[in-house]
């Protein structure tokens, strides 16, 4: 039996993103109400899926790991299928596939690093990024070299990079860089997860399992947009385009940067937000012959340096009867596609057209001299004050594993079940139609 609240609340939610439906659907099954609210005028945020000749190609994140527990329940829940991933490749400047170092694997440097865990950041794996942050404040390249680990980046550094993490020259924190080699799940054995032995994806899409999340819910409202939040000691109140939205707690789902500009900020806030760093990364989604076929490839040439930045650092042919590839690059958006055709020819192939190209904001990070001032344990100190809560990448690290696991511990955390609710309940799905990319 679960613990019992007085109450239900009202909650609502910021952004139909993973971190924001999962926490959502926590909530509703806890016996809360709750209005989700987005932009956009479909769910998924970077997760979403769009579809070219009835075949569908993922915009962001979609490869799980043996890491993926809460992301593998989901889909178990609602009943989604799923298939193995494609095989990954790693291609040199000439398009010639090189083999990919697993020294780290291999050598004493994995011991080293197991024991340096235990010893300074033995939660690494747990929800959040608090817990490990100031153990893991230093530059990468500098954390590598003082704990000589420089294998490391040999072995993960290519898979890094291409995942839009930044460029291991950029001075990005180390906890950035662990928290990501941690959830390959290549460190430590894992569970075998849904059936499969490796990596695996969703069939048709990892944008289904998001719209099946949604469909669930009984309040969500795409094509909404926040025009300003207040919040008072009673309650909040979200006015939107559509019609204010009154609540007793918010939870924001989206970066506090992204939010600041409507949002009845503190200075506390208003000064972390000010902190937040970001990759500008791109998919474009384009058909290109003529290249190597039926992987993921990642382009060593380009993930090596920032001063790459503007060209391809990988892409993903999914479909062997398709020539259509998902491309993703870092830089400016003038710089993406006329730097992804000269990389398309310099690898063999011909771009012919562009189906789509998305923009993203990615990685919300702090650098190392705010880790080492707490940041992150100052954002979790706003946890629940001015009646807000954080969800997302900020907090949690942007991977689509760490958001939903953040998410579903803090609705778990702090709302508990509402008078009544002993079980999770189900409730009549809605409809969501996608469209299709034509």
């Amino acid at each position: 039996m679960q613990e019992l609240h007085e109450s239900a609340r009202t909650v609502a939610v910021v952004g139909a993103g993973p971190s924001g439906l999962a926490v959502a659907r926590e909530l509703e099954r806890a016996g809360h109400r709750v209005t989700v609210l987005e932009e956009q005028d479909t769910v998924a945020g970077k997760c979403r899926s769009v579809h070219v000749d009835g075949r569908a190609y993922d915009l962001g994140g979609h490869i799980c790991t043996n890491r993926y527990e809460r992301t593998a329940q989901l889909l178990s829940e609602l009943d989604v299928e799923t298939e193995r991933t494609t095989r990954y490749r790693v291609l040199d400047a000439e398009g010639k596939a090189v083999r990919q170092s697993m020294a780290f694997l291999r050598d004493d440097a994995l011991q080293r690093y197991r024991a340096l865990r235990e010893r300074e950041f033995p939660r690494i794996a747990e929800p959040g990024l608090a817990h490990s942050a100031r153990a893991l404040a230093a530059p990468v390249a500098e954390w590598l070299a003082e704990h000589g680990l420089r294998s490391m980046a040999d072995s993960f550094g290519t898979g890094y990079t291409a995942a839009g993490y930044g460029h291991l020259d950029e001075g990005i924190p180390a906890l950035y860089f662990v928290k990501y080699v941690e959830m390959t799940g290549l460190l430590d054995p894992g569970p075998e997860l849904l059936g499969h032995s490796g990596d695996f994806t969703v069939v048709g899409g990892f944008g289904t399992l998001w719209r099946r999340v949604a469909e669930e819910l009984k309040d969500l409202r795409c094509g909404v947009r926040v025009i300003s939040i207040e919040r008072h000691a009673d309650g909040v109140r979200v006015h939107t385009d559509a019609g204010p939205v009154e609540a007793d707690d918010l939870v924001l789902a989206v970066t506090p940067d992204r939010v600041l500009p409507v949002l009845d900020a503190t200075d506390e806030e208003r000064d972390l937000a000010g902190r937040i760093r970001g990759n500008a990364y791109h998919t474009t989604l384009a058909t290109a012959s003529g290249l190597p076929g039926d992987a993921f490839y990642f382009l060593a040439g380009h993930t090596a340096s920032r001063a790459t930045a503007g060209h391809c650092v990988s892409y993903h042919h999914r479909y062997p009867g398709s020539d259509v590839r998902t491309f993703y690059s870092y830089g400016r958006p003038e710089d993406v596609t006329a730097l992804l055709r000269e990389d398309v020819e310099a690898l063999g192939g011909r771009l012919t057209e562009v189906h789509l190209q998305r923009a993203w904001a990615f990685m919300p990070y702090f650098g190392g001299a705010d880790l080492r001032d707490r940041a992150l344990d100052r954002l979790d100190a706003l946890q629940g004050r001015n009646r807000t809560y954080y969800v997302g990448g900020l907090p949690a690290f942007e991977l689509v594993e760490c958001a939903v696991a953040h998410a579903q511990d803090l609705a778990r955390r702090h709302f508990p079940p509402a008078q009544g609710t002993l079980t999770r309940q189900d409730h009549r799905p809605a409809t969501i139609e996608e469209e299709p990319l034509t």
